[in-house]
Formats: structure tokens, C-alpha cells, sequence
């Protein structure tokens, strides 16, 4: 019967070392690949608005026509329109809902030049917001910088505009 001869301790500890490093190695490579598929799945559209937002001018608009008043607060001066995804459920919105607020400048034909997006989610409100650029929305901004000033509507959750 053949014995394995143990190696000595400085071999040992140097192929350890070696071991360690090679899955240190493997870890990190299927780190890279999940969080590459965690972003394919969070897919947006072909404008770069996220999918969830698909289809949203054939939802119910919240305003009976497009308006122009702005604020205060005013973030998003031009032309607006409101849809959302779900019907109110009483006072607030059911989880899953998506509001999206387009502003275009008046006159201007096309994709609007900013859209705002809501998405409820586990009872909380996730913002951002986008400004195309060429013919791709790209974020302008998002959570608190969003949050802080929808605070105001806090009676209406969290939306600024009503039926």
C-alpha cells in the first residue's frame, strides 16, 4: 500500500496559500457573472426607461388633461402627464404600482425630455428620473434627492397629482 508523504510545513502552507488563492479566484469570477445576470434581469427598454415602465401611455391617466402649473415645489417645469399602472386601493396605491410622469416643453413633438418614474415596492415608494438625451433617457436623479421633496404628499401617498 502506498503512504501519501506529508509535505513539509513551509510546502504545506505555501500550497494552502496557493489552494485559498484559486478559489478566492473562482468566488470572485461567479460574483462577476450573477451580478451581470442581476443586471440583464433588471432589463430596461430600448429608450433606456426600465421595463416595468412598458406600455405606460396606455395606462389611466391620473390628470384629466395635460398641465403646466408647477409647484411649489417645482421640479419638473413643461408640459405633464401622469399614468399609473394600478388604481388607487382607498387612499394609497397597492404594491407593484408605477406612476410615471412625463414632461415635455411646450410644443415640442416626440418622446418627452424628462419622465419620472414611482415604483411601489414593499409599501415604499423607489424613485427616479430620466432626461433623454439623443434618442436614450439617461438617470438625472433618484431616491432621497426624490423622496425628500414628495414628503409634501404625503396625504395623497406620496403623489402630487390627484383625479
Amino acid at each position: 500500500m502506498l503512504h501519501a508523504r506529508a509535505l513539509p510545513w513551509s510546502t504545506q502552507a505555501r500550497h494552502d496559500r496557493c489552494v485559498r488563492g484559486r478559489i478566492f479566484a473562482v468566488v470572485v469570477v461567479v460574483a462577476v457573472a450573477v451580478s451581470t445576470v442581476v443586471v440583464a434581469v433588471a432589463s430596461t427598454t430600448a429608450a433606456g426607461l426600465p421595463a416595468y415602465t412598458d406600455g405606460y401611455q396606455k395606462w389611466p391617466k391620473i390628470n384629466k388633461k395635460p398641465f403646466t402649473k408647477c409647484g411649489p415645489p417645482c421640479a419638473h417645469s413643461g408640459v405633464k402627464n401622469v399614468y399609473a399602472s394600478k388604481k388607487k386601493a382607498g387612499a394609497k396605491y397597492p404594491n407593484g404600482s408605477v406612476i410615471v410622469k412625463t414632461i415635455a416643453q411646450g410644443g415640442q413633438k416626440g418622446m418627452p425630455n424628462q419622465v419620472a418614474v414611482m415604483r411601489k415596492v414593499a409599501g415604499r415608494w423607489k424613485y427616479i428620473e430620466y432626461e433623454l438625451s439623443g434618442s436614450r433617457y439617461s438617470v438625472i436623479g433618484q431616491g432621497q434627492f426624490c423622496a425628500s421633496c414628495h414628503a409634501q404628499a404625503k396625504a395623497n401617498d406620496f403623489v402630487f397629482t390627484k383625479r
